[in-house]
């Protein structure tokens, strides 16, 4: 396993983070299980319980403010399995990305899924925090992009056939839903 590709982070901690660290006797910083593993927990940082009903999503703080120090690379946030399944919370946006220029604290939108209330604890631990790398774009525009030499049924031939009926459309004559 050589050339593992790195990506530096620094992460600073709020004032709330460094007083539940105390509190609960615990460290703020990301827990490394192995030195393979891509993903790090991210904690509630909340000094009280926050009871979330069903179908309810909360903004939760979590404590940190990352710099990324590679601009090809970006924060890639995402649900917590376990969380999931304890207790049917997940991050309300599915996945959430952070550029490179994000210099803030990390807040998250939080939704119960459960059919009952559910709490989310002080220093609990809520999502799952990674980086992504991210390539260079070079944009040519064309007049024309070219045919794929792949026939696929992709969705270019259902485009081609809204776009006829779209010019039907500016006709005059008027298509059903299914009809599409």
């Amino acid at each position: 396993m050589k050339n593992l590709l790195v990506c530096e982070i620094n992460i600073e901690k709020s004032t709330t983070a460094l007083l539940l660290e105390e509190r609960y006797n615990i460290n703020w910083s990301f827990e490394e299980y192995n030195h393979l593993e891509p993903t790090f927990h991210l904690r509630a940082c909340i000094e009280e319980a926050i009871t979330l009903q069903p179908r309810e999503i909360r903004l939760i703080p979590t404590g940190i403010y990352p710099q990324l120090l590679n601009p090809r690379f970006e924060i890639e946030i995402r649900s917590s399995s376990t969380l999931l399944y304890e207790k049917g919370l997940v991050q309300a946006e599915g996945i959430t990305y952070f550029p490179y220029t994000f210099r803030n604290e990390i807040y998250l939108f939080i939704e119960n899924k459960n059919s009952e209330p559910q709490n989310v604890h002080p220093a609990e631990k809520i999502a799952l925090f990674s980086v992504k790398q991210q390539p260079k774009m070079v944009i040519k525009w064309v007049h024309q992009i070219e045919e794929s030499p792949w026939k696929n049924n992709s969705s270019k031939s259902f485009i081609n056939k809204i776009k006829r009926k779209k010019s039907i459309i500016k006709e005059g004559k008027t298509f059903e839903r299914n009809e599409l």
